[in-house]
């Protein structure tokens, strides 16, 4: 009986130490993707958009459709793959516009090139939440800048009431020219580019609009 009273304690003990650590392993991989800071602050519609192998890169709530509707924009970097890095049609990282209906966030719109994951090492390994200053939300107005080691690549959406969709208003590039200095090039809609949806933007063709 003494044998028994003694073995019952151990494995409860570590039955609890295994449980113990699952939990701080999962509390871990959660604070991985979604730090402490923000956990408090991230309304739980928002974390339906937020996969369990992904990491949230941005985060902005504000009245995006000036109507005094409240809605937020997030970037989310799925799982890289292999194919990440061959071209942008598998680009990991996604922009998402919401919007604020019967109480919950729905998407709006969102565009899965428009944040360089595929060519940028630096938001590519970025860490939860670190592109939060790259991105600006105002009624009616997205911008999010890709910053590169050199330079920039900028692209400004906007609300188009009529539509009821986001689209591409301006891109602008900053690069090191030949000499010490710095290129700036700017393309607007729509002088310099057609009619282009969110969800339709090509880092490419906008590269090619813009060196001309």
């Amino acid at each position: 009986m003494r044998f028994r009273t003694f073995i019952l304690p151990f494995a409860l003990l570590m039955a609890q130490a295994v449980t113990a650590a699952a939990v701080d392993s999962t509390s871990q991989d959660i604070k991985n993707h979604v730090p402490p800071d923000v956990t408090g602050d991230l309304p739980r519609d928002v974390r339906a958009f937020v996969a369990a192998a992904d990491t949230l890169l941005a985060y902005k709530p504000a009245n995006s459709y000036g109507d005094g509707v409240s809605g937020a924009v997030i970037i989310v970097r799925h799982q890289v793959s292999e194919k990440s890095d061959y071209d942008f049609d598998d680009n990991p990282c996604e922009l998402i516009a919401l919007r604020r209906e019967n109480h919950e966030l729905v998407e709006v719109d969102h565009s899965k090139k428009a944040v360089d994951c595929t060519y940028n090492d630096v938001a590519r390994n970025a860490p939860a939440m670190s592109l939060n200053d790259n991105l600006t939300v105002a009624p009616a107005s997205i911008v999010y800048v890709n910053q590169k080691d050199k330079g920039d690549t900028t692209f400004y959406f906007a609300w188009s009431k009529k539509k009821s969709t986001w689209y591409l208003q301006r891109a602008t590039a900053s690069n090191p020219d030949s000499g010490t200095g710095v290129r700036h090039v700017s393309a607007i809609y729509p002088m310099d580019f057609a009619w282009t949806p969110m969800s339709s933007v090509d880092p490419e063709a906008i590269a090619e609009v813009l060196q001309k």
